[in-house]
């Protein structure tokens, strides 16, 4: 993304914004002959976030999935596999839980268990530098002149469009950075596919009808691979499941997909070996702040933030025994 290519990159951005999701998602899976060569070296990012349900509307975690083609086969097109997954498997998921707003979701069971990967938990300073280093990846490691990589950017629904107050409190809009050359919507492209009428259904109602099972889908990790899967297996739907005998590639056990299920593939890809993040800690009690062990494990059972216990809230007070006071995330009651 060097200066002499600034032309273009505004042409591009001009084409892909005209077209249907479907079609730039597709053009970058390689799937199209008349891919642009900027295309290449560029990177999927699906970005799912989750806030407290009441005021005043923290972060509290954020699922995050990558896709870098040129890492794969030297940028060229590779066969996506039954139900694409081949392709899945490359899928890079992460799920950062902030910290100090952990508790914010928390029950007495605990978080809703990621099952994509390994879950961190960060600070939102440490959330933040790794989402720019994401959005701003050197096109050239040894050449700090050759700029960034293009990032295409792509959200599920109105999880991008999170109201003023709660994006204050975290400033990140890839739609604003340079880097980013489109943004998607994971939601609307079964739609556009025609896997379906609707502009606004859930992971469920989706997934149901390529007969896969969603799990845990609160969990912002899970969701982000979940909109990704969604997004990809209604993209390439005519090359997964099309065939003589299913020429309106209807979803199923069919065509290059015939030799297992949906459900099995997805099922392997929670086996599948994935790294963890390069931020935060594995182990964390958002009760008492202990790097030692877990909320579930936390012996101090006994603390509470007095704060949330008082509250005129009734979720306030459900609430007060998942943290101490000192890092209850509300102000005085």
């Amino acid at each position: 993304m060097s200066k002499s290519t600034s032309a273009k990159l505004a042409t591009l951005r001009n084409a892909l914004a005209a077209l249907p999701d479907k079609d730039v998602l597709h053009k970058y899976l390689g799937r199209s002959t008349t891919a642009p060569n900027l295309l290449r070296d560029a990177v999927l990012v699906v970005l799912h976030r989750k806030w407290s349900a009441h005021p005043p509307y923290r972060l509290t975690e954020l699922g995050i999935t990558t896709y870098d083609r040129s890492s794969i086969n030297q940028g060229q097109p590779i066969m996506a596999g039954p139900h694409a997954e081949d392709l899945l498997r490359k899928v890079w998921c992460l799920h950062l839980v902030i910290r100090s707003t952990a508790h914010l979701d928390a029950t007495a069971t605990g978080l809703d268990p990621f099952h994509f990967g390994t879950t961190v938990y960060v600070s939102q300073e440490e959330a933040l530098v790794l989402l720019e280093h994401i959005w701003h990846q050197p096109m050239d490691e040894q050449n700090e002149d050759a700029g960034y990589r293009l990032i295409i950017y792509m959200s599920f629904g109105s999880n991008s469009s999170i109201s003023r107050v709660r994006k204050t409190a975290f400033d990140f809009d890839p739609t604003l950075l340079d880097t980013t050359v489109a943004s998607l919507d994971a939601q609307i492209i079964p739609q556009q596919s025609k896997i379906t009428r609707h502009a606004d259904a859930d992971f469920a109602y989706l997934l149901r009808q390529f007969n896969v099972p969603v799990y845990h889908s609160h969990n912002s990790g899970n969701a982000a691979m979940y909109a990704t899967i969604v997004a990809i297996l209604s993209t390439l739907r005519f090359e997964l499941y099309g065939s003589l005998q299913n020429a309106k590639a209807k979803p199923g056990r069919v065509g290059q997909s015939s030799s297992k299920s949906a459900m099995f593939v997805v099922q392997s890809l929670k086996n599948w070996p994935t790294p963890a993040p390069p931020v935060g800690v594995e182990v964390f009690c958002w009760r008492c702040g202990s790097g030692e062990h877990g909320f579930l494990e936390c012996h101090n059972a006994d603390l509470k933030c007095r704060r949330c216990e008082c509250a005129v809230q009734e979720w306030r007070r459900k609430n007060a025994g998942t943290h101490m006071e000192g890092s209850c995330a509300f102000g005085p009651r």
